[in-house]
């Protein structure tokens, strides 16, 4: 069996951080090249210690993950960050990323999903598809699904919390007409079409903060563009309705409320004031800057390899369900 001084020389670092690396030391700061070099070079030399025996009596690197993604919005960072958080976890541990297909995919079947060790789903799909997929592959795990599900590993925001986080602070500055715009969820099946709608997580966290507080709920569901956001706020601004704040589910969303309060005349926040979700590099941009909601997206795409990781490795197979806090970032449209 390799000892840790074998390690350092064939890998060229010392053997200090040979040791904290194996050992897991959450205070080492190393690139993930550095950790992958040393973890490798402890797996083809047979090192054996503690979780990594476990790894390497799985052969770990031979694994092979399946991630599953819905059409995703390249404007949106928000995705793309929880892609990368997948890509970089599954590099640190040596998990190597079979397939990475966006439904509809003409390589994908459900039979095929066999030959993986886990399958890591992003976005909503039909149940249908994800029962008829889990016949063949029982590690499933699922970011950015709101449903329950009691067979499956979920990942997702505490968009519920945020939601009255939000809500409060605007009710804490005097504001009681409050409206709400959002997107709907439409969950994909294998073929590319939708299934019925879904309403999201925030328009329905929104409508009961409202009924909670005996306050009149206005929500305006609309698509994901900001075209749309901005036609739904201006019939809001001609309507009799008189509203002091608008909360919406995204950042490219608040832009359409911006631009239709601008053509409409209305000063954010002088005489409207806006909140969202994402904190993207948007709500910076925009004057003024945009108060909004930060996911953890990135810690997302991690902890789901994670849970791949713990169901390969530790061979858990009851369900878990991740829930990542979401931190209001206040700026100055409130």
């Amino acid at each position: 069996m390799a000892s840790i001084r074998q390690i350092a020389k064939v890998t060229g670092f010392s053997p200090a951080t040979v040791s904290r690396v194996l050992n897991h030391d959450p205070q080492l700061a190393v690139k993930n090249s550095t950790r992958r070099t040393i973890t490798q070079a402890a797996h083809q030399l047979g090192y054996q210690a503690g979780h990594l025996s476990q790894i390497a009596a799985m052969n770990l690197q031979q694994s092979q993950i399946l991630v599953l993604q819905v059409p995703q919005d390249p404007t949106r960072t928000y995705f793309s960050t929880i892609n990368q958080g997948i890509k970089d976890e599954a590099a640190l541990h040596g998990l190597t990323i079979g397939k990475w297909l966006t439904i509809p995919d003409q390589a994908f079947s459900y039979r095929s999903a066999q030959k993986f060790q886990a399958v890591v789903l992003i976005g909503i799909f039909e149940r249908a598809f994800l029962e008829q997929l889990y016949q063949y592959n029982q590690n499933l795990i699922i970011i950015d699904d709101y449903r329950y599900f009691a067979s499956y590993d979920l990942v997702r925001n505490n968009y519920e919390v945020a939601t009255a986080v939000v809500l409060n602070r605007l009710y804490q500055l005097g504001h009681r007409r409050i409206a709400f715009i959002g997107g709907s969820g439409y969950p994909l099946k294998k073929d590319g079409h939708h299934g019925d709608k879904i309403t999201d997580i925030r328009t329905s966290a929104y409508r009961r903060w409202m009924q909670a507080h005996h306050l009149a709920a206005h929500t305006y569901e609309t698509g994901w563009h900001a075209e749309e956001a901005a036609r739904a706020m201006d019939e809001i601004l001609q309507s009799s309705l008189r509203f002091d704040a608008v909360l919406t589910a995204s950042d490219i969303l608040a832009t359409g409320v911006y631009q239709a309060a601008k053509q409409h005349q209305v000063v954010i926040p002088k005489s409207l004031t806006v909140a969202s979700f994402d904190d993207s590099q948007q709500a910076t941009r925009l004057t003024p800057a945009l108060s909004s909601v930060r996911p953890h997206s990135y810690e997302m795409g991690k902890m789901a390899v994670r849970l791949a990781l713990e169901r390969l490795l530790e061979h858990r197979n009851v369900p878990v369900q991740a829930i990542l806090p979401a931190n209001f970032i206040e700026r100055r449209s409130i």
